[in-house]
């Protein structure tokens, strides 16, 4: 689906959304779960470009629904994997990997329903190489072939980012620091409240950017009074819904009887 000339949602993949930038220079914004390489390269050649053309894959953060055919596009296309250094952790032969710690790691339920299998983050990752990361970047970094600068967002993740296309279109990328739900924005569900601050931190940042089109990881685009819904999502407070808080109490109630689980230890345990 092409949002603006040149700038195209791509269709037919599952995870995150995947942005591709086929101006003069092409590139692409995070690529989904494993396995969406064959339906990427199809939607470039669709528009009459050759895969190799492609530059750049940037990575707004690690987690595997962004970044899981990062890998596999690279292989099909040559492009170079671009993440910020906190995403990073030492490979073999002095090479850096894309992290996959536990840091703000999606829960296991995640990764059964999304890549259809049992058994959770590991067995889930078994469903793609190590990334290999080519150029990292910081906060203030500009690719100039693309006029793209990087903002650092910490909070989602320790690295993530939130590229702007600085050219007449004016695009900025989200990732997962904000979610556009259609009615309006949100931030991630975060339950760690130091993490919560910091997002919020990041997300003041981004207040007096002038965007004109607005880029989610999850959700549709946005093309209308794109800074002051961003704006209007940092004068409100983190919105915990009750239903969340309730299943994270839940969680915590089953994990407190497990352990105590034996007679005298809590009520009703022993008859």
């Amino acid at each position: 689906m092409e949002i603006m000339p040149g700038i195209h949602r791509i269709e037919g993949i599952t995870g995150s959304n995947a942005v591709l930038l086929a101006n003069e220079q092409m590139a692409i914004v995070d690529t989904g779960i494993p396995g969406n390489g064959d339906a990427i390269v199809s939607y470039i050649k669709k528009l009459g470009r050759n895969p190799r053309d492609l530059r750049w894959i940037i990575l707004t953060h690690f987690h595997l629904d962004h970044s899981g055919s990062a890998a596999e596009l690279q292989e099909l296309t040559g492009a170079r994997i671009v993440a910020h250094e906190g995403e990073t952790e030492p490979g073999p032969n002095g090479t850096l990997l894309l992290r996959k710690g536990n840091e703000g790691e999606l829960p296991p339920l995640w990764y059964r329903s999304t890549l259809g299998r049992r058994g959770g983050r590991s067995r889930a990752r078994t469903r793609y190489h190590d990334t290999v990361v080519h150029e990292t970047v910081k906060n203030g970094d500009v690719i100039p072939e693309l006029g793209l600068r990087i903002i650092h967002t910490p909070g989602h993740t320790p690295g993530s980012i939130c590229p702007l296309l600085e050219n007449k279109q004016s695009v900025l990328f989200l990732g997962d620091s904000a979610l556009n739900n259609v009615d309006r924005l949100s931030r991630p569900l975060m339950w760690d409240r130091a993490k919560r601050r910091q997002l919020d931190q990041s997300l003041h940042m981004l207040r007096d950017l002038d965007a004109h089109t607005a880029c989610f990881g999850h959700g549709p685009p946005l093309t209308e009074q794109v800074m002051d819904k961003v704006r209007s999502l940092t004068d409100r407070p983190y919105d915990l819904p009750t239903w969340k808080i309730a299943l994270k109490n839940w969680r915590t109630l089953r994990r407190w009887r497990a352990r105590t689980a034996r007679p005298g230890h809590w009520e009703g345990g022993a008859r």
